[in-house]
């Protein structure tokens, strides 16, 4: 659709809370799926089109079919984190993301992920992404 160069990068900052840390003291490595969604639903909200909006006004949703994780560096309690959103590429019906966190005052990166998600009506068949969403992530956040 559009080239993704055109994409403004989005930053989250969050803290990490003791409720996503596992026995070892670090990130449970699924919890880092869910900070990712978090992430995005901000991106989203930011940029002025949050997901509640596309759900309530076109009853879609926008389901993962792909995600991977990299690991570089351990995640521990109350560290802030600093989450970057970047749209690699929106097609017809999906968009793919390419996510990372870092820490500290080097900003070291501690894993990068890349997710593919697919945007779904009823019965999660693939639908167009509304041009109101494109058009949100090319201006990008508010």
């Amino acid at each position: 659709m559009e080239n993704p160069q055109t994409y403004p990068n989005h930053k989250f900052p969050f803290r990490v809370p003791l409720s996503l840390i596992d026995t070892g003291g670090v990130i449970y490595n699924g919890r880092y799926f869910d900070i990712y969604n978090q992430a995005r639903d901000e991106h989203m909200r930011d940029c002025g089109y949050p997901y509640t909006r596309l759900n309530r006004e076109a009853g879609f949703h926008l389901a993962v079919v792909d995600a991977s994780i990299q690991y570089k560096a351990p995640v521990f309690y109350d560290d802030l984190i600093e989450v970057t959103t970047k749209i690699e590429k929106i097609g017809t019906s999906s968009i793919t993301f390419e996510q990372s966190m870092h820490k500290g005052s080097r900003s070291l990166l501690c894993n990068r992920a890349r997710f593919v998600l697919v945007c779904t009506g009823e019965g999660f068949a693939p639908r167009e992404i509304p041009s109101g969403l494109v058009r949100a992530y090319i201006n990008g956040p508010a």
